[in-house]
């Protein structure tokens, strides 16, 4: 029988705190953490909100050669280490790094604040700016003066990327980007990597930090974000009937992921089994989703099916729910044409209420949700759910957290042009298949 694949750590960072702890106690109070922001001026940007995480998160300052600054950085560094901290693992682990792989997940668009901190004195440039010094607006300036622009390339999804695999000791190190199911593509990978053989442990996660004026301008254009600026807190609103668009959020978001037999072998603690990976593609267009929800199903069923589980085993869905009118729609219906009648039994639930859109860290952030439901014992509410809109009539967890005996939870994630994921993670029971 092949080893499991087994989720031994969690670390996150988002706008509901910087921490598992925090962010899952935010989770549960039902409360949003979206606020007009102040990374750059919002004056004339339709929308003028979003979801900024609260506090610099402790990390260090260095990673193998990379100074650890900026957002992105940061946040992905945070992250990683919380959830090797979890999973306890340091450089005592005995596992070769020819045998560990890391997988992100990024697309983030921190080029201007990165400008800036590169035209810094060499201090500041090393980890001591704070948010409200990397303004985006205040960096056109130095745009063209000499020995800018070349260190900027520094601070790419690569070299974030590779900084993680200095952090977790790997020798193998891998970037995928496919907007919004990105997170959950790059776990997807690794557990191939890992049922493959070509690893033994896994670091997986996702990161973005899109609240950028050219990020945010660009999707206002699209006319997809949320125009409440009036109303911050209660703007994004998945399945609601008053949702008007999506509410752009950042942070990051990572999963420790090892063969059972590795896990058993050192020790660890297992919080979860991810035991099922599901992708599909809807060539149907660039940003509208298919409206049947056609190839969303398909991904769900096909993580079910990956999982050896039967629909039935499946208790609660942690919704992709962006709050835009079109998605919302097109998720209910794929999840009634996957799970037939019962879909009436499923437990659902969106985390994007309180922590708005974190584009490539948003399914991250839905597996590691999951994995605290199956903990815990409680499904989070869906923030700011006060009256589900028409075709929106599953039973979505609102207004408190509800008590569950979970055993198996989807994850959704759902990009532009069609890019369909979805995990099945479940209740880990040692001897179980």
């Amino acid at each position: 029988m092949s080893d499991r694949i087994v989720i031994t750590g969690i670390g996150i960072v988002t706008a509901a705190g910087v921490g598992v702890d925090q962010c899952w106690e935010t989770f549960l109070s039902g409360r949003s953490a979206v606020a007009r922001y102040d990374l750059f001026g919002p004056e004339g940007m339709a929308s003028q909100m979003a979801a900024q995480v609260p506090q610099w998160p402790e990390a260090p300052d260095k990673v193998g050669p990379y100074d650890v600054v900026g957002r992105p950085m940061t946040f992905a560094v945070a992250a990683a280490t919380e959830a090797m901290e979890c999973a306890g693992i340091d450089e005592s682990l005995d596992i070769a790094p020819g045998r560990r792989v890391v997988v992100a997940a990024g697309g983030f668009d921190d080029q201007m604040n990165l400008v800036l901190a590169s035209a810094m004195d060499k201090s500041t440039a090393a980890g001591e700016a704070s948010f409200e010094e990397l303004h985006a607006d205040q960096v056109a300036e130095h745009l063209l003066d000499d020995g800018v622009l070349a260190p900027m390339e520094r601070y790419s999804q690569v070299e974030v990327m590779q900084a993680l695999g200095h952090l977790f000791g790997a020798h193998q190190a891998m970037l995928v980007s496919t907007a919004c199911a990105g997170g959950p593509t790059a776990i997807g990978d690794a557990v191939t990597l890992l049922r493959n053989g070509e690893a033994d442990v896994a670091l997986a996660m996702g990161v973005d930090t899109l609240i950028t004026r050219e990020m945010m301008g660009g999707f206002c254009n699209l006319t997809a974000m949320s125009t409440r600026n009036d109303d911050p807190a209660r703007a994004s609103r998945p399945f609601d009937a008053d949702r008007d668009g999506f509410v752009m959020g950042e942070g990051a978001a990572a999963l420790i992921l090892e063969l059972e037999s590795v896990a058993k072998a050192r020790g660890a603690t297992v919080l979860a089994e991810l035991a099922g990976v599901g992708y599909s593609s809807d060539a149907y267009g660039l940003t509208a989703p298919e409206p049947e929800g056609e190839g969303m199903a398909l991904s769900m069923t096909r993580a079910v099916e990956d999982g050896g589980m039967e629909l039935t085993d499946i208790t609660y869905v942690n919704a992709h729910g962006t709050s835009t009118p079109a998605n919302d729609i097109a998720e209910t219906r794929a999840i009634r044409r996957a799970f037939g009648a019962h879909a009436d039994d499923l437990v659902v639930s969106a985390s994007k209420g309180a922590i708005g859109h974190l584009i490539h860290g948003a399914g991250a952030v839905g597996a590691v949700v999951a994995v605290q439901t199956i903990v815990s014992g409680q499904a989070h509410p869906t923030a700011n759910l006060e009256n589900p809109g028409p075709g929106c009539d599953l039973d979505f967890v609102v207004g408190e957290p509800r008590p569950v005996e979970v055993d198996g939870v989807l994850v959704n994630a759902f990009g532009f042009g069609g890019q369909n994921t979805t995990l099945a993670i479940r209740r880990y029971a040692a001897g179980a298949r």
